[in-house]
């Protein structure tokens, strides 16, 4: 503050986003892929393959739990994270790994989720449904399986007159007719006559134009094709058609597949071993278009590594999902063995060798430059084409490491592409992957455990990197114009020395800091004052912090901010996984107690918890005058879902929520040509007008947006198209005022502000300024950017030294502690601390 449900699950995996052509998804094994439309995008429903934790040398299909995925493109997914888990139902044998092959519907307001596994003291398996009001979920599932169904693989339609059938496969294919609550069956199940004779399972059901298509997994040799039948109703009688897609080339012994219409294009969905060759029971789900010929029968489908979706040029191209390639001189193989869900390189290894990746949008406005990660043993030379016009040639250097060159392109084309590769020059030249100006990251540290180092990219050593960031920490902590200070033993506290006081913004600060430098001895010291003078032990404010004491701890504010919480409950989580319990501070049990005495906060007349219960978004403070408002630069998705993983507080469902809606308010809440936001406002977004408060423009508070967004997108990136467009935004305002000019206060619009706040403590600090704060949180920002201007923001950021401005004016510690998180972003040092394995 610079002016002033208990869920069914323990949510195991948050959001995430994931970018990927074939396989789709590549954070986990996603096998068995059920694809439905819902709410105009498609939801992928898959099994789990995971080995089996007991026995890792078993050779059989091990599932525990099922995600969701969805997508708009069918190139970004988004994990919705464990939707079901196998010792959260109540008929399923516990540790059993049999959470096999499901299906989702919607009918009648609600979804249906169908799944088969083990049942306790019975031989087999049977099929329970589960129901939420959302597809993401949650879902919760019904106390005992479907009476009837002795099988696996549930498939269900859910036809024209809103009649439902279920298909399975045991014994048989069978089908039964659902009842309209979508838990008993309403008829006798049959065995569906007229297939070809050998193995079938998987059973997957759809109408087009008046007629039904039973298509099921059939060992037509030795491993599974994708077959089906047809008939004029959903019970047949079917008629055996033919082949979907032959037997996979490298073995694959299982296929299993969903046919599902989008945006007036087919596409079958299907499961290859491709990031585990070795072993055939873990698989991931492909994507590939499927078109019927004009009797209504379906063409045959090759399946790709290209698979399908159009590519965004500023994000990174996987060229080893080729569309077409020559026929001899390049080759595709693992960028890492030992963890193949780092996906593959191609090795160009003979002269005029080639490429092609099809489907690449260049957008409306020309692109500057190339990128590629690249390696090679010698000096080589690549070319790219678009549309058989040269864009670039890119001298490749010699080095035995991996590095990204960048290259500047000429007559770039806009609208969408096909990109062609071919080698001019070299041999064994190995290229990760390519891609166009900034090329920010597609996925979050919650999905691949890595981080960013910007800095490295502009070209800076990381010798020079790790120095910068001891200087600029030292600064903070220990230099000359340091604001932590030491007391006794035990205790420290981080001030604003300018106003010689300390408060829960700065001590929260300071704790994330430490524990993410591993500082141990810090942290305790700031917790330690944070526990004797700040936090209240009991009365309405129990639990919470007074936001601002003297440096004696003597208070001058008994009532919360809400921000200094919400940086201590993370921390402590933080502190919790990197350090354990057991070492004088059970830093979990200090995040819980102050959840909980929170969120037992609901009705009391003054004080509220830290979250509006309603709007699920963080108050300005708990309290009745600051609870009717909130501050955008307290919005950190990212942190709810750290509590949703780790806070152990039973409220996993509630704080994933709050993630996503903190998102969808910061949506609301900037502006959208400038990128700007006010101080404070209300909850839909809208400013706060005369409420009394000096909010409603860009001011100290709103510069902390930039950089919170640039963690959402390093974490999470489960919001990367609307955060990319808003980095590129909030830039180009600030880059049409001049880089090194652009002022620290406007109207959200962009217009001068009409009133200047004061920064410093004397009035003659009354200005406008080019103050170092907002330079630090514009250029960490440039994680989400895909405008090469990013470069300059960062360039700017790396110059810039923390001293006095012109008018004597020195802000050690609001500009100190920006400048340090700024630093720590683009160096990739701020980071999610996952509990030790």
């Amino acid at each position: 503050m610079k002016q002033f449900y208990f869920s069914l699950l323990l949510l195991l995996a948050c959001t995430g986003k994931a970018n990927s052509q074939n396989p789709v998804i590549n954070s986990d094994f996603t096998a068995d892929p059920t694809a439905r439309v819902f709410n105009g995008k498609i939801y992928m429903y898959p099994s789990h393959d995971i080995r089996n934790p007991e026995d890792p040398s078993d050779d059989w299909f091990c599932m525990a739990d099922y995600h969701v995925y969805s997508s708009e493109n069918l190139t970004d997914w988004t994990d919705h994270g464990i939707i079901l888990e196998q010792n959260n139902i109540p008929w399923v044998e516990p540790n059993s790994y049999s959470m096999w092959a499901p299906d989702c519907v919607y009918k009648d307001g609600k979804y249906y989720f169908f799944f088969p596994s083990k049942p306790k003291d019975t031989k087999g398996f049977s099929v329970g449904v589960a129901v939420s009001d959302h597809p993401e979920g949650p879902f919760f599932p019904n106390w005992r399986p479907i009476k009837g169904i002795m099988g696996i693989d549930p498939c269900v339609l859910v036809d024209k007159d809103g009649s439902a059938y279920i298909y399975w496969a045991g014994n048989g294919l069978r089908m039964a007719k659902l009842k309209d609550n979508m838990r008993e069956l309403a008829s006798e199940p049959v065995e569906i006559q007229g297939l070809p004779e050998g193995f079938k399972e998987g059973p997957f059901v759809f109408e087009r134009a008046g007629k039904y298509y039973h298509t099921f997994p059939w060992v037509k040799d030795k491993t599974e094709t994708l077959a089906y039948a047809m008939a004029d109703t959903p019970t047949g009688p079917f008629k055996f058609k033919g082949i979907i897609m032959d037997e996979s080339s490298t073995g694959c012994w299982t296929n299993h597949h969903s046919i599902v219409e989008y945006n007036g294009q087919w596409y079958l969905f299907y499961h290859h071993n491709d990031y585990s060759p070795e072993f055939d029971k873990n698989r991931s789900a492909r994507i590939d278009s499927l078109f019927f010929n004009a009797d209504g029968t379906i063409r045959k489908v090759r399946p790709t590594l290209r698979g399908v979706g159009i590519t965004d040029a500023r994000m990174k191209i996987q060229i080893d999902r080729y569309s077409e390639i020559s026929k001899k001189g390049v080759t595709v193989s693992f960028l890492n063995e030992k963890n193949k869900f780092e996906g593959w390189k191609c090795t160009f290894n003979k002269t005029n060798s080639w490429l092609t990746y099809n489907k690449v949008d260049f957008g409306q406005k020309p692109v500057s430059e190339v990128k590629m990660r690249i390696r090679s043993a010698q000096e080589g030379s690549v070319r790219i084409e678009t549309s058989g016009k040269e864009l670039v040639r890119v001298n490749i250097p010699a080095s035995k490491d991996w590095s990204i060159i960048t290259a500047p392109v000429t007559g770039a084309p806009t609208g969408i592409h096909d990109i062609r590769l071919s080698l001019l020059k070299g041999s064994s030249v190995e290229i990760d992957w390519i891609g166009f100006d900034a090329v920010p990251w597609s996925e979050g540290a919650f999905n691949t455990r890595q981080y960013r180092n910007f800095f490295a990219e502009m070209g800076y050593s990381q010798e020079e990197i790790d120095a910068k960031l001891k200087e600029v920490f030292n600064e903070v902590f220990y230099g000359p114009n340091k604001i932590y200070f030491e007391v006794g033993d035990s205790m420290a506290y981080i001030s604003d020395v300018k106003n010689n006081d300390v408060r829960t913004e700065g001590m929260s600060y300071g704790m994330m800091i430490a524990v993410q430098f591993d500082r141990k001895d810090i942290f305790d010291r700031l917790w330690h004052w944070c526990k004797k003078y700040m936090q209240n032990p009991d009365g309405m404010f129990k639990g919470y912090f007074a936001w601002s004491c003297k440096t004696d701890g003597t208070r001058n504010s008994q009532g919360p901010a809400s921000d200094g919480e919400l940086y201590y409950i993370t921390s402590l989580i933080f502190a919790s996984n990197r350090w354990g319990n057991d070492s004088g501070i059970n830093y979990l049990a200090e995040a819980q107690y102050i959840l909980d005495c929170s969120m037992q906060k609901t009705g009391m007349d003054f004080v509220t918890p830290l979250i509006d219960l309603e709007h699920k978004l963080i108050t300005f403070t708990p309290t009745r005058y600051g609870a009717s408002f909130t501050d955008p630069s307290y919005h950190l998705p990212a942190f709810y879902e750290v509590w949703a993983r780790w806070a152990q507080d039973g409220r996993s469902g509630f704080w994933k929520e709050c993630a996503e809606r903190s998102r969808e308010y910061l949506h609301k809440s900037i502006h959208p040509v400038t990128g700007l936001n006010p101080d404070y406002n209300n909850y839909d977004g809208s400013l706060l007008g005369n409420k009394g408060i000096i909010g409603d423009a860009f001011r100290f508070d709103s510069w902390r947006v930039p950089m919170n967004i640039a963690l959402d997108y390093s974490w999470s990136c489960s919001d990367r198209k609307w955060q990319q467009e808003y980095g590129n935004k909030i830039q180009n305002f600030l880059y049409g005022k001049g880089l090194y000019t652009f002022d620290d206060q406007y109207n959200v619009d962009g217009t001068p502000v009409k009133e200047i706040l004061l920064g410093g403590n004397r009035e003659e600090y009354r200005k406008l300024r080019h103050s170092l704060g907002l330079v630090a949180t514009s250029a960490a920002v440039s994680l989400t950017c895909t405008d090469t201007r990013c470069y300059e923001f960062a360039k700017q950021l790396w110059e810039a030294k923390h001293e006095p401005y012109d008018d004597g004016y020195f802000d050690a510690y609001y500009d100190g502690l920006l400048r340090l998180f700024a630093f720590m972003h683009l160096s990739g040092k701020y980071q999610i601390i996952f509990p030790k394995d």
